[in-house]
């Protein structure tokens, strides 16, 4: 394993200045240039081994790819556009130089795809497993960002795509919807909105947390993906596509549109629930929630 400066300076040859970077990596801080009007947006993720992937399993350009697609999620969640982003590595003694730089390239190409520039970071060594942490700056770009309590009863919950399954390799593979989310805005107001990172069950509830409102969902319109119909096991297609999360389609709220799939209501009543032919029972938030 090479010494850290070296992969520090291996980094480094990989970046760039623009205009909107105009010192990248290299000393203390980067530095980033903002439109006088923008709105700077900022988050931070992590993806750690076990648990969001497998090093011994999942090829290193993924993961690096998922570690930084999580955060662009999050810029799509609030319908802003990505600016740059820090990356922090917690590598295993004695990781293979070429994982580490495959894993290095699957992050920047992610970020490219979407105009987002690796400005800086941190590298470290320890005697556990391989932790990656994200950080993102995203900008307004003439958009106010979306937030999670603007939802208002009579509002319809819209979501972008097919739900569930997504352990079967689109964990992985996902494109965050952060242009989807910027046409969505143009289009028609949205009241709230959040990325499906958790399970839809989980992430609805946020929003009607967030917005003191409740919901209703209609079973038969929510969309199943076909991964979800894939996996045969004991749960049903339906509670696949509520509770498995990293689906990381965008899920709002809004009055009547044509350009997303409408599978339910704003209510006033704080209550979830889903109705399945005549009868609605509770919606129990059943995606995936950290331990500690």
């Amino acid at each position: 394993m090479p010494r850290e400066f070296d992969l520090i300076h291996w980094i480094r040859t990989q970046q760039t200045t623009s205009e909107s970077v105009p010192l990248a990596a290299g000393d203390d801080l980067a530095v980033l240039k903002f439109a006088a009007n923008d709105l700077v947006i900022v988050g931070i993720d992590q993806v750690l081994d076990g648990v969001h992937f497998l090093s011994t399993e999942h090829p290193p350009e993924l993961i690096g790819r998922k570690a930084m697609n999580r955060n662009l999620s999050d810029c799509a969640a609030m319908a802003c556009l990505p600016a740059a982003a820090v990356v922090s590595f917690a590598l295993p003694r004695g990781i293979d130089p070429d994982f580490v730089k495959r894993l290095y390239t699957g992050l920047k190409e992610a970020g490219d795809a979407f105009g987002c520039p690796i400005v800086g970071g941190d590298t470290g060594s320890w005697d556990g497993k391989l932790a990656l942490s994200v950080a993102i700056l995203g900008r307004s770009a003439g958009i106010e960002p979306v937030r999670r309590s603007g939802a208002r009863p009579g509002d319809g919950i819209y979501v972008t795509g097919p739900l569930g399954g997504s352990i079967l390799g689109r964990h992985l593979t996902f494109t965050p919807r952060v242009r989807e989310a910027r046409e969505l805005v143009a289009r028609g107001p949205i009241s709230a909105m959040i990325d499906l990172s958790d399970g839809l069950s989980r992430d609805l509830g946020h929003i009607c947390r967030e917005s003191g409102v409740g919901a209703i969902l209609e079973a038969a319109s929510i969309p199943i993906h076909d991964d979800a119909r894939r996996l045969n096991d004991e749960r049903s297609a339906l509670e696949h596509a509520l509770s498995d999360g990293e689906d990381h389609e965008l899920c709002f709220t809004s009055g009547p549109r044509e350009d997303a799939i409408r599978i339910g209501t704003v209510t006033a009543e704080r209550q979830l629930l889903i109705r399945d032919g005549n009868a609605a029972r509770p919606l129990v938030a059943t995606g995936f929630e950290h331990r500690f």
